[in-house]
């Protein structure tokens, strides 16, 4: 897709060399219509005159942002060069070229409150240029049909006293009530509607973000200069029409115009020097894979737009939308001070960027912003999807670990509710039978015994699926229980430790369970163990032994370590075993208790 630099619009060659006759009329009028000293200059200027607000626009129409309003400076230097007509020696030119020349203050009022797209931005706009085509079609065109002459000296011409007629004229006599009357107040109102017409440009900027500024500052600057010209050669004519301050006040108030398309191409030029610097600046901060939050501050620094927010689609048909933490928002829309630019992924609305408006029609920053947007979004979905299925995974294991949890805790229900009291049974059924005497007592006494060791095997069986101490008294009283078995002498340590879900009590139970027999078999040398539980936020454990140690890469985990990782990852922890040869070995881990509690 080209950018929008690459823009040509049809008609360019055509405009300009229709811009290039235009100038050498304009000169050609001027030098056959003064009689000055400086012909040539004069010449010269009503050319630039014409020609700098046509050139300007045909390079403002090369970029999307500015193609609009650069057909409006287009349409005010051609409307310019008719009111150079004034300069012909000809009546009839010479009337129309002033009758232009009126509606030529309608087209600059419209381009100052157009710049820098072309449109007029608020209500306020539309009303002043109404006004001043109002006050032109009202009390300036009408006059046409019944003056003599048209008032001197004018920014149009430089005929002075010897100006043509009016051949429009179709009274026998000018009317008394044009000059009393008409002729002040279409001045007050022209005066006041450009004081107005400057105001608003200077509350625009006022109230405008600092990228509008820049673009609006030099037109500000032209707008006041006009004005003042403007005032000073009505005044001027009024009070000392032969005056020379009043000729050099035509002439300020002439130059006015090509001024103002200069400070148009100096917005321009600023608005492109600043997109540049902005597309280096977002380049250079996006050069990892942007998330949500990273993309909103990226745009927003790089474009000087701290109130630029990006909304992404969760649901294009229901119209749901959410920021970039995921909380649901209203729908976006645009406002006068906020612009809408939506991101597609082919026919899919995915995202809206709110932004200044006045980089609404800027193809750099609508494209850029919008791929790097598509570009996050891919990205943070991506993440999402791989948290989500490690969540799943994590939240599998839990189940899976769980379920055999539940599992060891009915086999330990059965074994006591069911072998374990049958044996009992039985063993007093033997005894009674050994009491009432006869050959067999001594047989049965032995077979007594042999029941008495097979309900010790079963209780201990029992108590290492699933020691009811675990889940009567906790954590630490079910490992101090099998502290006291151990076959190392075996400290328990415990601080803050209190009762926790019972996934958590058994992973962590089954963990310290296992390094305790590993110590046993492993670190015959080891003269004790210690367990160490604490909570600090967090459940951490560790067993250590002061055997002779081993070098964790020369050996490899067995079903032990990867028993102790999954039941501790189950529950959201992580195991770490540190040892080394003659200092022996250390198993800890720690496991997070806000996200469990939280499940609860």
């Amino acid at each position: 897709m080209p950018s929008d630099h690459d823009i040509r619009p049809d008609g360019t060659l055509a405009i300009a060399a229709a811009g290039l006759a235009a100038c050498a009329v304009a000169a050609a009028l001027t030098v056959s219509g003064t009689d000055s000293e400086n012909i040539a200059l004069q010449a010269l200027a009503r050319a630039v005159m014409v020609g700098t607000p046509i050139a300007v626009g045909l390079y403002a129409r090369r970029h999307a942002a500015s193609a609009r309003f650069g057909s409006l400076l287009i349409v005010a230097g051609f409307g310019w060069f008719m009111a150079t007509l004034s300069e012909s020696p000809d009546a009839w030119l010479y009337s129309l070229g002033r009758v232009t020349g009126w509606f030529i203050e309608v087209v600059l009022v419209y381009v100052i409150l157009a710049f820098p797209t072309g449109r007029l931005p608020a209500r306020v706009d539309r009303i002043l240029v109404a006004a001043i085509g109002l006050v032109v079609l009202v009390l300036y065109l009408p006059t046409a049909l019944l003056v003599d002459s048209y008032p001197v000296p004018t920014q149009w011409a430089d005929c002075s006293g010897g100006c043509p007629g009016n051949a429009f004229m179709v009274v026998e006599s000018q009317p008394a009530f044009v000059d009393d009357v008409v002729r002040p107040l279409r001045e007050i109102l022209t005066v006041l509607i450009f004081t107005a017409v400057t105001v608003r440009v200077a509350w625009r900027i006022r109230g405008a973000s600092a990228l509008t500024r820049r673009a609006l500052g030099p037109v500000l600057f032209v707008s006041v200069f006009r004005l003042g010209a403007f005032a000073v050669a009505l005044a001027g004519r009024r009070i000392a029409p032969d005056s020379p301050l009043v000729d050099a006040g035509a002439w300020l108030l002439a130059i006015t115009v090509p001024l103002l398309a200069l400070a148009f191409l100096a917005g321009v030029w600023t608005w492109r020097l600043f997109m540049a610097a902005a597309m280096q600046r977002l380049a250079t901060r996006l050069r990892a894979h942007p998330g949500p939050d990273d993309l909103r501050a990226a745009l927003a620094d790089a474009f000087d737009d701290p109130s630029l927010d990006i909304a992404y689609c969760l649901d294009d048909r229901a119209d749901r939308w959410a920021d970039a933490a995921g909380r649901e928002l209203p729908p976006p829309v645009a406002t006068p001070q906020r612009a809408l630019t939506e991101v597609n992924d082919g026919d899919r609305r995915v995202a809206a960027i709110l932004h200044d408006p006045a980089l609404r029609d800027d193809g750099a920053f609508t494209e850029t912003a919008a791929t790097y947007a598509s570009m996050a979004l891919d990205n943070h979905r991506l993440s999402a999807q791989a948290a989500s299925l490690v969540r799943e995974v994590r939240e599998s294991r839990a189940r899976i670990q769980s379920s055999a949890d539940d599992e060891r805790r009915r086999i330990e229900h059965d074994l006591h509710d069911g072998a374990q009291q049958r044996l009992v049974a039985l063993r007093i059924k033997l005894e009674l039978a050994a009491e009432r005497g006869g050959g067999a007592a001594d047989l049965l006494r032995a077979l007594g015994a042999d029941v008495e060791d097979a309900l010790d095997e079963v209780r201990s069986l029992a108590r290492g699926i699933y020691p009811p101490a675990l889940a009567d008294r906790g954590l630490v009283e079910a490992l101090r229980s099998e502290a006291l078995h151990s076959v190392l002498p075996t400290t328990v340590l415990a601080a803050g430790v209190a009762r926790y879900p019972r996934e958590i009590e058994s992973a962590a139970y089954f963990c310290c369970l296992e390094a305790m027999q590993n110590a046993a078999k492993h670190a015959s040398d080891a003269s004790a163990v210690v367990v160490e539980l604490s909570d600090n936020g967090a459940l951490r454990f560790e067993v250590r032994d002061d055997g002779a140690g081993f070098e964790p890469r020369t050996v490899q985990r067995g079903v032990g370590f990867t028993s102790m990782r999954d039941r501790v990852a189950a529950v959201g922890g992580e195991v770490s075993i540190e040892s080394r040869p003659g200092h022996g070995t250390r198993v800890s881990a720690t496991i997070p208790l806000e996200v469990n509690l939280t499940r609860q």
